[in-house]
């Protein structure tokens, strides 16, 4: 009943962001490892529809960087001025970065990547996340993360709700391989079934 009452809420406020729980990344992504270890091994994995600084999708990707044996982690965020749900403060990690910019941060999306040990502290995680911001405002859909979109292996996101159908075109017209975790009617759309 809860879970219908949020929605219902997030329906009123046109705010279809949820985020998902590490512990369910987690789950989802291990599964895959039992099924194949090598699943995303020198693989560049793609986190759209992201919002880096707060997403576990970011957080999990980059703290078992080596573990999953990545080449490139890429995840990109919607500009907040795009948003209908504008209810948005830079957090400390943006704004004392020298590449901090008050008249971008809410207008341009932005992009961390994760290839390499940037703090020299002989692993690759979390704390050596590189971002910039985009020329755009982050959308999906853009030219700018189309191409990103094209250079990924595996695309793993949890898309907003109402651009579902929308973004599983975006990925299987790419021909890409994916995970997503979304609301459980989704498999019940026409898009989708046939994918099962």
């Amino acid at each position: 009943m809860a879970n219908n009452s949020n929605l219902g809420a997030a329906k009123a406020a046109k705010n279809d962001e949820f985020y998902t729980q590490y512990a369910d990344i987690q789950k989802e992504v291990n599964a895959y490892l039992e099924y194949n270890p090598d699943t995303f091994r020198d693989k560049t994995v793609l986190l759209p529809c992201d919002d880096p600084e707060w997403s576990n999708f970011t957080r999990f990707f980059a703290q078992n960087f080596e573990r999953l044996g990545l080449k490139r982690l890429i995840s990109t965020s919607y500009a907040v001025e795009s948003k209908k749900y504008k209810d948005y403060e830079p957090t400390l990690f943006e704004t004392v970065s020298p590449l901090f910019d008050p008249g971008k941060t809410r207008i341009k999306g932005k992009i961390f990547e994760l290839t390499r040990d940037t703090n020299q502290n002989g692993r690759i995680d979390i704390d050596d996340l590189e971002w910039h911001y985009l020329e755009g405002d982050g959308d999906f859909r853009s030219p700018e993360v189309c191409k990103l979109r094209d250079e990924a292996d595996i695309i793993v996101t949890n898309p907003p709700f109402s651009l579902f159908r929308v973004f599983l075109n975006w990925i299987v017209s790419a021909g890409k391989q994916f995970l997503i975790i979304g609301n459980i009617n989704c498999v019940t759309y026409k898009e989708v079934f046939p994918l099962i």
